[in-house]
């Protein structure tokens, strides 16, 4: 009768491999959605200390307009590394402004972000260049 040695079978390797394959085929899409939220939630973060650049200038001046993104506050999300949205202002006026956080990169495909200057925020969910009719500042 021969004796089993110490080690494992190949057989025994391959289902741990197998198994390990069906483990991250499940873990990994999930890691990269929480990802993707938290990056949106660091760029909805950054359009908030934007407006409030933005509050501070109007102060000052009585309108939006004429104000510089990049002087009041930092033009990308995240402000270092790896840029995931880009921010930008526009429709400043006297009384009100649009700021917007457009995806980029690996974030791309999870539509852009925009805050008016009421404090309203909206997400265009599906990417489509169309943002929704009601704030959907829950769903960041």
């Amino acid at each position: 009768m021969a004796r089993r040695g110490a080690g494992f079978t190949l057989l025994e390797l391959m289902v741990v491999v197998a198994i390990l394959a069906v483990l991250v085929a499940v873990a990994l899409p999930s890691y990269r959605d929480y990802q993707r939220q938290a990056h949106r939630t660091t760029a909805l973060a950054a359009l908030g200390r934007c407006a409030q650049g933005l509050e501070r200038f109007h102060v000052e001046r009585l309108t939006y307009q004429d104000a510089d993104l990049a002087q009041l506050c930092a033009s990308q999300s995240p402000s270092q590394g790896e840029v995931r949205y880009r921010l930008v202002l526009s429709d400043a006026g006297a009384t009100g402004y649009t700021l917007t956080a457009n995806p980029v990169g690996a974030q791309a495909g999870d539509g852009a972000l925009r805050l008016l200057a009421s404090g309203v925020r909206y997400w265009d969910q599906d990417g489509d260049g169309v943002f929704e009719d009601h704030e959907v500042a829950s769903q960041f």
